[in-house]
């Protein structure tokens, strides 16, 4: 009787080891590809549109900028310069997690700043908001209150209609989504006026 429940216990503990051996080379094997994957999804030429209309792609900025951000900014993700069909610089994408939490975490944004010094575009990469509600942060009625504001000034969101330039109307039933949407946009405008302009 003894025998047989250390036997049982032994090929239970034989099949977890060789399923944790799969699980682990498999996700070795994957991991770069993942990785690579996401990375091409978060930089390709309708990213590049949606953060700057009319640019087709992005150029690394310099290293120990990023660097340096990042040591500086936890929220800090990535940062480029934006290019449009013949390789002009049309602007600035700057990539940041929210630094107020949503309703379900960070949201990571890239932010698109033109020459100008203006907000040009938005691109929502990962939320985990209540779907129909904070998720709406993705729609374009919500996000075009963003477009062309000067990045010197800090964005507020308001519950009602907006009195000042710099007033962002909430998403009715998402005040943490549209807080939380505000603060990476927020933190990408400071990131672009301490660093980078």
């Amino acid at each position: 009787m003894k025998n047989e429940i250390v036997k049982l216990g032994f090929m239970l503990f034989l099949i977890a080891a060789i399923a944790a051996g799969i699980l682990a080379f498999s996700n070795g094997v994957t991991y770069n590809l993942i990785v690579a994957t996401e990375e091409a999804a978060s930089s390709g030429p309708e990213v590049a549109g949606a953060v700057i209309p009319g640019a087709v792609g992005f150029e690394n900025m310099d290293s120990s900028l990023i660097e340096k951000i990042s040591s500086e900014n936890e929220k800090f993700v990535d940062a480029r310069t934006v290019i449009d069909e013949s390789g002009n610089q049309v602007g600035y994408a700057v990539r940041t997690l929210s630094t107020v939490a949503g309703y379900g975490g960070d949201i990571e944004v890239f932010v698109g700043i033109s020459m100008d010094g203006e907000v040009a575009g938005l691109k929502v990469l990962s939320l985990s908001e209540t779907p129909g509600l904070g998720t709406n942060v993705e729609k374009v009625d919500f996000q075009e209150q963003f477009i062309g504001k000067p990045v010197d000034t800090e964005l507020v969101i308001v519950k009602v209609p907006p009195s000042a330039d710099n007033e962002i109307s909430s998403l009715a039933g998402a005040t943490f989504s549209s807080k939380s949407f505000n603060s990476a946009v927020n933190n990408a405008m400071l990131i672009y006026n301490e660093y980078i302009k």
